[in-house]
């Protein structure tokens, strides 16, 4: 066997005809031509044929002939160097799918119109319809294992990713392991382990539920079940930042200072922080609640304890929190002094949240989104250096305050130390956990004025009576919610004086 590396170009392509023709090559012997340009693409000369063969991995696949010339014509090094990626696209995804290709492409077809030739015509679902109905299905009244709105955004996410723009309105039953695969790595690079594998495993959780649910409709069969054997072998690394008590409390002063100026570096002329921004983070840091949760507070659910002076109760509905319960919280006395002024600021009249959206309408009532409070530490410490033509410089003053970066989620580790030095152990549990169940859902917007008095007396007397019916529990709440905000608070009046923090009410 004689094996040359080149760029195959027309002479080599006359000598390979040349040698085909004339049968000079003893029986058994074989010449080939390796293309230096293109990976695998090879011209190969045996038994009276100049063929193109494509080699990938474990496969070694003949794509048309240079020589004879009335069987799967391919002449010029170009046009097979325009197969080499469709080929190993198609054994990567279904070698049998190469063949039904080859047929229609030789058949004078171009490359698109072969790809397209050779699927079936389907009416079973597609990727979208099948989310669309695993999302339905699991939140049917009597579903077997009900999914509730945090996971359903989740899977909308998902399917909204521009990752799976190009197969989410294909028939499910097309998709291939290799661009399941493809889909993996795109958003890893993009956006990280962590949305990669939570991509991944909503799709294969959708396919699963609509081939063991609903084989005819989605036409998945159930003994070809492929999408479970894609995996990952990256996992989402354990993050053990733990912001120190005074790095926070100097982050609050950061944050408050840039309520009336512009950020340093930047040029709009813009407050660098918005009012209902600061109030909603100062609010995640003395609760401790994760941010998408712990901003889905409507006006109504905080409200003063009647049965103790000074505190107030914060609730959110269970399908709110992760664990499905509703969680009731109080709120010391100190800690509603510094909380409710600035509520009171970023109170929109017009709305129901407790931390409105200024994106909102009436039409569109929304909360504060969940991503908010952590842009409000990106623009702080320079990581959101969005500027406007070159000439803005994000300035980091983190960096200047000798501030260690950390985020919201990270409070809940910084709580449980507070928590130990406290003498109180399973503080952190008290405050983050969701035991009491409250189920019932909101009306608010469909009820009139009177109506909707009548209903908040009435949700405030249930939600105390269900708080107080366990006074051990919310006594250990309230002890750890004092100590924790105590701790906040003492290293905030230490650097500011709490007058300082002073806030224009939006409309």
């Amino acid at each position: 066997m004689t094996t040359e590396r080149v760029l195959i170009g027309e002479s080599h392509i006359k000598a390979a005809v040349k040698i085909a023709q004339s049968g000079e090559e003893p029986p058994g012997k074989i010449h080939i031509y390796s293309d230096t340009r293109t990976q695998g693409l090879r011209l190969v000369v045996q038994k009276n044929k100049a063929s193109w063969v494509v080699k990938y991995r474990e496969w070694s696949k003949v794509v048309g002939y240079a020589w004879p010339e009335d069987e799967r014509p391919l002449k010029a090094a170009s046009a097979a160097r325009e197969l080499v990626p469709i080929v190993k696209g198609l054994l990567d995804e279904d070698p049998v799918q190469l063949e039904p290709f080859l047929v229609a492409r030789h058949a004078g077809r171009d490359n698109k119109s072969a790809i397209a030739e050779m699927r079936p015509v389907l009416t079973t679902w597609t990727i979208r319809e099948c989310f669309a109905h695993f999302i339905e299905a699991r939140t049917a009244a009597g579903a077997k294992k009900p999914i509730g709105g945090k996971y359903i955004e989740e899977l909308n996410r998902t399917l909204h990713r521009p990752e799976l723009a190009k197969i989410v309105d294909e028939p499910a039953t097309l998709l291939k392991r290799g661009q399941l695969e493809k889909i993996r790595d795109d958003v890893e690079k993009s956006k990280g382990v962590s949305p990669s594998l939570k991509a991944l495993s909503n799709v294969k959780n959708v396919l699963t539920y609509c081939c063991t649910h609903q084989s005819g409709k989605s036409g998945l069969d159930h003994r070809d079940m492929w999408w479970n054997l894609v995996s990952s072998d990256k996992q989402v690394k354990a993050r053990d930042r733990k912001p120190e008590i005074l790095d926070i409390a100097k982050t609050l002063v950061l944050a408050a200072e840039y309520l009336h100026k512009p950020l340093p570096g930047r040029l709009d002329g813009k407050r660098g922080v918005r009012p209902n921004v600061f109030a909603a983070f100062f609010w995640l840091v003395l609760t401790c609640q994760r941010a998408d949760a712990g901003l889905s507070l409507l006006r109504a659910d905080f409200y003063p304890d009647e049965r103790e002076e000074g505190w107030y109760l914060a609730a959110w509905d269970e399908g709110v929190m992760k664990a499905g319960k509703t969680h009731v919280l109080p709120i010391p006395p100190r800690a509603a002094l510094h909380l409710l002024p600035l509520l009171e600021a970023a109170k929109n009249s017009q709305s129901k949240w407790a931390f409105a959206s200024e994106r909102g309408t009436k039409d569109k009532d929304i909360h504060v989104n969940r991503s908010a409070p952590l842009a409000l530490i990106g623009r702080l410490s320079a990581k959101n250096t969005k500027t406007k033509g070159g000439k803005e410089v994000a300035v980091d003053l983190f960096a200047e305050n000798n501030i260690a970066y950390w985020t919201p989620h990270d409070l809940r580790r910084a709580l449980t130390d507070v928590m130990d030095a406290a003498g109180i152990p399973g503080g952190s549990s008290a405050i983050l956990a969701h035991e009491i169940k409250l189920s019932e859902r909101l009306g608010l917007d469909a009820m009139s004025d009177a109506q909707r008095t009548e209903w908040q007396a009435q949700r405030v007397a249930k939600i105390t009576r269900l708080a107080y019916g366990n006074p051990q529990h919310l006594g250990l709440k309230k002890r750890s919610m004092k100590a924790w905000s105590d701790a906040v608070l003492d290293a905030l009046e230490a650097l500011q004086p709490p007058e300082a923090v002073e806030l224009e009410a939006t409309a």
